[in-house]
């Protein structure tokens, strides 16, 4: 969990190459936890799908979305549906980094399978996010980016 913690305050910093080493940190720590008696219990959640996470906002923060596209597929099949709120930002996250490697049409999908479970959410996080696609969307010259950004207005 630290690792994960360095890995994105390196990320935000725009220190790529601490960013990959905290990673890699992260991922022989977890590739401990299970054999590691000594792991704390609130250290003990983490997963391979938040290193996933953070692999990708590591690569949208460097301008390459493509390259995130995969670690944002694995962390939305890897936090499944139990945390509505998360899978949420997670998917929209994914949304975000596939319209702007101009995967549109999937990237729209994507944000359509959140709001078709939008009644049960409540974030203003999550509504921000929402928001920033809507706009990027909006400025696509797309009948399906400018179909999403309608809907969008319609359900939130």
């Amino acid at each position: 969990m630290i690792a994960l913690r360095d890995a994105n305050v390196a990320t935000h910093a725009g220190d790529l190459s601490g960013a990959r080493r905290a990673l890699s940190r992260a991922v022989r720590y977890l590739g401990r936890a299970d054999a590691d008696t000594d792991v704390p219990n609130w250290a003990a959640f983490v997963g391979p799908f938040e290193v996933d996470y953070d692999t990708a906002d590591m690569y949208v923060r460097a301008d390459q979305p493509k390259r995130a596209v995969p670690f944002l597929r694995a962390a939305v099949r890897g936090v499944g549906g139990g945390l509505a709120r998360n899978s949420a930002a997670y998917r929209v996250k994914l949304a975000g980094a596939l319209l702007a490697a101009g995967e549109v049409d999937e990237a729209c999908a994507e944000v359509g399978g959140v709001l078709d479970t939008w009644g049960g959410l409540a974030s203003p996080r999550l509504l921000g996010k929402v928001h920033d696609f809507q706009r990027v969307a909006g400025v696509v010259g797309s009948p399906t980016a400018r179909e999403c950004a309608a809907r969008i207005r319609e359900t939130v």
